[in-house]
Parts: C-alpha cells; structure tokens; sequence
C-alpha cells in the first residue's frame, strides 16, 4: 500500500508534467480549462495517497526492529530521517499546490488575464516539479534503505 500511494502521488504529477500541461498550452483556452478540471480532480488522489503513504510508512517504521525514537545513529535511521523530512517537504508543497489550484478555480480568476493568475499558473508548475524532485529523493532514500 505504501508503495501504491507513492506511485498514484508521483506518477500523477508525472503525468501532469509530461501531458495534460502541454497538451492544454499548445490547445490554448478550452484545453487550459479542462487542464484546470483535471488538476482539481488530482489533489483528492493527492490527499488519499498522503493518507495512505503517513499510515503505511508509520506502521513499518514502528515494525521495524532497526527504528527507535530520535536515534540516527546507523545509516538506516539516518535515511530513514532524510525519508521523513522529505515527506514533510512534499506535504508542504501539496498543500500550496492545492491552495493554488483553488485561487485559479475562484470566480474571480477565471478570465485568466490578471498578473496574479498567470504568476500562480507559474507557481503551480515549479510546485508540481519540486514535489516530483523530492518524490524521486524519497523514493532513492527508500531504495537505500
């Protein structure tokens, strides 16, 4: 399950990235505003799979008989604790990516001509590749676990 929640959350903004950013930059408006529809859709799989990722990962951390609290002694609770921080540094940046998305969904950013709405569209895209950087930096802390 935990590895199920990583794949939906980062292959998921994978997606977002490769596909349905370009594709609706390239269509223009009408693509734009279905673009929007499916980020917004997204950020309820994003919420699931935080669930999902907090209460595996924490049920194996305590399961595991190399854990004990606040020790980073050996180089598995050492990554175990990089592991941690960037989870809270993808939490951090979901939640922006979610408060942002629902700026852009706001009536009154829905012209799309403001300076803010394309500032928060810029925002929304450096989010979605920093939670992808540090999706692949807990996925590598994982692996070296």
């Amino acid at each position: 399950m935990h590895i199920f929640g990583v794949i939906i959350w980062l292959g998921g903004l994978l997606f977002e990235s490769a596909i349905s950013v370009p594709i609706a930059q390239a269509e223009g408006e009408p693509a734009d505003s279905l673009a929007n529809k499916i980020h917004t859709r997204f950020v309820a799989f994003v919420w699931m799979s935080v669930w999902t990722i907090a209460v595996t990962g924490i049920i194996m951390m305590l399961l595991n008989p190399q854990f004990h609290w606040f020790t980073f002694q050996t180089q598995w609770q050492r990554l175990l604790g990089f592991k941690q921080l960037t989870f809270i540094l993808m939490l951090f940046y979901a939640f922006g990516y979610a408060r942002m998305l629902s700026y852009l969904n706001a009536p009154s950013s829905n012209d799309g001509t403001d300076e803010n709405t394309t500032l928060v569209r810029q925002r929304l895209s450096q989010f979605r590749k920093i939670n992808i950087a540090l999706g692949i930096t807990a996925l590598l802390l994982a692996a070296g676990m």
